[in-house]
């Protein structure tokens, strides 16, 4: 999560306000957070390379939602993108810690490739342009990760689509579709190239 300490950046501080409205006016919060996604616009120049991420907000289900939040703000193993912009595709970067809790949770999948000494990558992902789910009026670049090596059950049922908010700096939501075929935005997240 990003610190609620001010700073120098006027976006990243509506970012942290908004994170700090979430606490006290759930709904209010997430509006601050979408009516930023709504201001943005398709990523100039293109993402090529590695992306540091930060979770902002978690929206699933009541109660889910602080429980999940609660874990990941002691432990986020999660640490941003890569992207390849000749191939349209990337992966995830995760700390090297979670390395074994993923082959628990993923026994079956392959996909796992050594990056750093700290951190490896999984999560091969697709990417193209198209209006956002949520935002039909804003075009957004989609992350799509239905593709075939990914662990279907979970997943393959992700679709993150990312706008460019300020030079360098990107507001993301995730969204999730649920056994029962409906379409759940579930969390923003942000990634930097700094």
């Amino acid at each position: 999560m990003i610190s609620s300490t001010a700073y120098a950046n006027p976006l990243r501080e509506r970012v942290a306000n908004a994170q700090n409205l979430l606490r006290t006016n759930r709904p209010q919060g997430l509006k601050a957070l979408n009516d930023l996604f709504q201001s943005g616009t398709i990523p100039n120049p293109v993402l090529n390379g590695l992306y540091r991420g930060e979770l902002i907000a978690l929206d699933v289900a009541l109660g889910l939602t602080q429980l999940v939040q609660g874990l990941l703000s002691a432990w986020m193993p999660w640490k941003g993108k890569t992207f390849n912009a000749v191939n349209n595709q990337g992966d995830n970067v995760f700390q090297r810690s979670s390395f074994l809790l993923a082959h628990v949770l993923w026994p079956f999948y392959r996909g796992y490739h050594a990056d750093t000494m700290q951190t490896y990558r999984a999560f091969t992902f697709h990417t193209y342009l198209a209006p956002g789910k949520d935002n039909p009026d804003v075009q957004v670049l989609k992350i799509d990760y239905d593709q075939p090596d990914n662990p279907s059950v979970t997943i393959r049922r992700v679709l993150d689509e990312l706008v460019q908010v300020e030079d360098g700096y990107y507001l993301g939501k995730a969204h999730l579709k649920w056994w029962w075929g409906k379409w759940q935005m579930v969390a923003y997240f942000s990634l930097s190239d700094s």
